[in-house]
């Protein structure tokens, strides 16, 4: 929803994000061959933080890891909020975000992991998170990367494929990129993501 409770009148193409979500569901189960279910929590507790660290330390170098009190820490911040993928139940993906302290109309896309690539399980959470920020009023979506990890992932061609563009590059934090949130830009990619057959496309 908007800030103040109503949601922006200006979005008149996307879904609302509860249809959004259910067609992520859709999609990824199809893609998939089993049962995906998404949650979407504005909190973590004991048993979300265990999931969403195990992940964190299988797919990233030990000094990206967040300990479970810096997780918490970051749950207090203004519109924290977490999107977890079970694939039959299994915590498989996560990705997370709050408000950017540099301005009140930025949002920052903290996190996101996968333990299966290359099926758009990335791109579907990415495409959901820029949907909840749609309706919070957000107009710009701010995220930290580098332009390959240690396992040669392309990574800021990955973001700039979603729609993200190059802001700066931080000597400590690394590539800074960032996506304006226009509702036709944003309405294509949404069905690019949510219908497409390739989930690379």
């Amino acid at each position: 929803m908007h800030k103040d409770g109503i949601r922006c009148l200006l979005f008149q193409l996307l879904p609302l994000l509860e249809d959004a979500h259910k067609q992520a569901e859709q999609i990824l189960t199809q893609r998939l061959g089993s049962k995906i279910k998404i949650i979407i929590r504005s909190f973590l507790n004991e048993a979300l933080i265990s999931q969403i660290t195990a992940i964190d330390n299988e797919k990233f170098r030990a000094e990206l890891w967040y300990t479970s009190e810096e997780l918490l820490e970051k749950t207090k911040k203004k519109d924290f909020t977490c999107f977890l993928v079970y694939l039959d139940e299994n915590p498989v993906a996560f990705l997370y975000g709050y408000d950017d302290d540099f301005d009140p109309s930025w949002f920052f896309l903290d996190e996101i992991a996968t333990r299966i690539e290359g099926r758009g399980i990335g791109n579907v959470l990415i495409t959901l998170l820029l949907m909840y920020c749609a309706e919070l009023d957000y107009r710009y979506v701010t995220l930290y990367t580098e332009s390959s990890d240690d396992k040669g992932r392309p990574l800021k061609m990955f973001y700039e494929h979603i729609g993200f563009n190059h802001l700066a590059d931080d000597p400590e934090k690394g590539t800074i990129m960032i996506y304006s949130i226009k509702e036709d830009k944003l309405y294509n990619l949404y069905k690019r993501v949510m219908f497409s057959k390739n989930p690379t496309s």
